[in-house]
């Protein structure tokens, strides 16, 4: 089982380049966790007593809105590390886990987690290196949806059919971020859906204001003295043809 465990951890981003002594140590300190579809990993607000490397499946971390819907912020594959922050800054889960399919993780405590990074620095570089990874993909994440938020302010809906789905594998950050923006989409084929509506309500209600318009000047046209004369006289002029 340990020797499992040990492959495992040879194909994880953070343990990938560590000498197989070191690996054997960890190996014997980490355990195997099976997740169903839908289930939960951890949940936004606990504490982090420990981190968590994919070997198999996918997860996606979330957090809700203001209406409580939930957000999409990342999704995670074989060979990624999820869960750590919490080991180093001490603060509860900054985010949800919820598996995206039937999924097996390693788990690693906090301890020994401490432990590793005290005896391995090549260890704490390639955590540095994720921690790069995930800020650049949150800068293009950020920089699509503030893009997006422009063009639909402007009434552009062009890109709004982009979306993809969730776990079609993305070749790029970029990729990744129009993937993971589904709540945007939806906001703004919502904001589309709206406008559209209020574009139709405004041409019914410019067709009813043109039709009462039009009915008001012919009232106001067929009301007066001079209207009542020329159609006296028609009548007149009518009855002169017929007897002549």
């Amino acid at each position: 089982m340990k020797s499992d465990i040990l492959n495992q951890l040879q194909k994880t981003a953070i343990f990938k380049n560590v000498s197989d002594d070191v690996l054997a140590d960890v190996a014997i300190k980490a355990s195997t966790r099976k997740l169903a579809k839908d289930e939960i990993l951890m949940r936004k607000g606990e504490s982090g007593d420990s981190l968590f490397m994919i070997h198999e499946g996918w997860v996606k971390i979330v957090t809700e809105d203001s209406k409580g819907d939930e957000l999409i912020l990342n999704k995670c594959g074989p060979g990624e590390t999820i869960g750590e922050m919490a080991l180093l800054d001490g603060i509860p889960r900054s985010a949800t886990v919820i598996a995206l399919s039937d999924a097996e993780v390693l788990e690693l405590t906090k301890d020994v987690f401490d432990e590793i990074l005290e005896q391995r620095s090549d260890v704490s570089l390639a955590i540095i290196r994720s921690y790069s990874e995930r800020l650049r993909f949150a800068t293009t994440y950020i920089e699509k949806a503030i893009d997006w938020s422009q063009k639909t302010a402007e009434g552009d809906y062009s890109f709004a059919e982009q979306t993809q789905p969730l776990m079609q594998n993305a070749g790029s950050d970029n990729d990744k971020a129009t993937q993971l923006l589904s709540a945007f989409f939806a906001m703004v084929r919502q904001v589309k859906a709206r406008e559209d509506g209020l574009k139709q309500q405004l041409e019914k209600l410019t067709f009813e204001i043109d039709q009462a318009r039009r009915k008001q000047e012919f009232e106001e046209i067929t009301g007066t003295e001079f209207y009542a004369n020329l159609k006296e006289q028609a009548k007149t002029l009518r009855q002169k043809r017929a007897q002549g």
